[in-house]
């Protein structure tokens, strides 16, 4: 039975935050669902040993640190909880479980608002440090089992995700089994792709991204070979590996940076995280998104570390626009939770986009063209003078212009190549 707020009578969700570089793991709030059909629960509050802690800091930016219980705007919820719960791929895979169960069990379907997708996450995997229960005596939401299998499993996962992104995924054998094995691991971190996350033979945790039924060219191939670029670029980035699981195209694995070492034979501990959506109190949808915003929000939130995270921002806007990671919205931008403010968190993402000509966000707060002279009046936002601003754009630009000698050296098809070609800016 859920548990019941003194005050009002209603169901509620206990919130706590586990994240042990802020601190021990704490039950800091609970979360009301609405009675309307809403997208969330329209209302928080924070518990008073949460306010009375030390470590006590308000976990999105439209929940300020003070008792009694607080509504969202619009009655839409928070941007926070949002960001535990999946993105398109594994909404999906939801709808479809549910279904599937709804029509075994001759019922109607559960009602899909965002709160019935960020309980089924599964509490294992889901990105942040946030964690779900319906009371004191019970399990952290979702609780299902095998929420990330090993490495060893990969080629079975991707055959999975394969029939599951296809026609008529429903007609096949063991379609239940099969979508709990993709459903579990659920997370906004790695786009809109098929994917799962899985175990690696020292126990971290990694997310692999698939190739899509109606890709046209080896994604995972040329989202390996942004990430090498951006590293020899000087970008943050979580550790990857480019893996052939089929006889097609390769599948792109990369770390959990929303996840860190823990003492031998432990979990790996979790971090909080956010998006920039969810710092800059914007929505899906909402247009008018800039780079400038991102600064916004490194100025209002940041801590120890501020200017080298202008100065990586700046970094990566200019890498952004030389290689056409186009798709750069504001849930392509995250942050992590110290114990001195929030932080850039390691990029992700990062694609060439052949099918845009425009960025998601702007430079100047009017232009999304990928013209670089823009990007570089703004340098003074980023607390760089013209002279540094410069020579980072000289270093970069001589990175990426190794591009084709790297598609080269990873056996990309010439056709490809052709084709990415009025995507890069070198």
């Amino acid at each position: 039975m859920a548990t019941k707020s003194a005050r009002a009578g209603r169901p509620l969700l206990e919130v706590h935050l586990d994240a042990p570089e802020l601190g021990p793991a704490m039950h800091i709030g609970n979360l009301f669902p609405g009675t309307e059909r809403v997208d969330l629960a329209p209302s928080f509050e924070y518990t008073k040993a949460w306010l009375d802690a030390p470590m006590a800091v308000q976990i999105d930016p439209q929940l300020p640190l003070y008792a009694g219980e607080q509504h969202s705007p619009e009655g839409r919820g928070f941007g926070i909880f949002s960001d535990c719960a999946p993105d398109r791929w594994g909404r999906v895979l939801m709808e479809r479980r549910e279904a599937n169960a709804a029509a075994n069990e001759k019922r109607p379907m559960a009602r899909t608002n965002d709160l019935f997708y960020m309980l089924g996450v599964n509490d294992f995997t889901r990105a942040g440090a946030l964690r779900f229960r319906r009371g004191p005596s019970a399990p952290f939401l979702d609780d299902s089992p095998l929420p990330a299998p090993p490495a060893t499993d990969l080629r079975e996962l991707a055959e999975v995700a394969r029939r599951l992104d296809g026609p008529r995924p429903e007609a096949l054998p063991e379609y239940e089994k099969w979508l709990s094995m993709l459903i579990a691991p659920g997370s906004s971190l790695g786009g809109a792709r098929p994917k799962a996350t899985f175990t690696m033979e020292d126990g971290t945790l990694w997310l692999a991204k698939f190739p899509g039924h109606n890709d046209q060219y080896d994604w995972g191939s040329w989202e390996y070979l942004i990430y090498l670029l951006a590293g020899d670029a000087g970008i943050v980035m979580p550790e990857a590996q480019r893996v052939l699981l089929s006889d097609r195209y390769h599948t792109y694995c990369v770390s959990r940076f929303d996840r860190q070492a823990a003492a031998a034979g432990a979990a790996q501990a979790r971090r909080m995280y956010a998006s920039a959506m969810t710092l800059l109190e914007r929505r899906d949808g909402q247009e008018g998104g800039s780079y400038l915003h991102l600064i916004e929000a490194l100025e209002s939130c940041g801590g120890v570390g501020l200017t080298d995270d202008m100065h990586q921002l700046f970094r990566r806007a200019v890498f952004n626009l030389l290689v056409g990671n186009r798709d750069d919205h504001l849930r392509n931008h995250g942050f992590i939770l110290q114990p001195t403010g929030w932080r850039l968190s390691p990029a992700f993402d990062l694609n060439p986009n052949p099918a845009k000509s425009d960025h998601s966000l702007t430079w100047d707060g009017k232009s999304a063209a990928p013209v670089l002279q823009t990007l570089v009046d703004t340098a003074g936002h980023y607390r760089l003078d013209a002279a540094v601003a410069q020579v980072i754009v000289d270093e970069i630009s001589a990175v990426v212009a190794t591009w084709r000698d790297l598609a080269t050296k990873l056996d990309l098809p010439g056709g490809e190549v052709q084709m990415m070609a009025n995507v890069f800016a070198v």
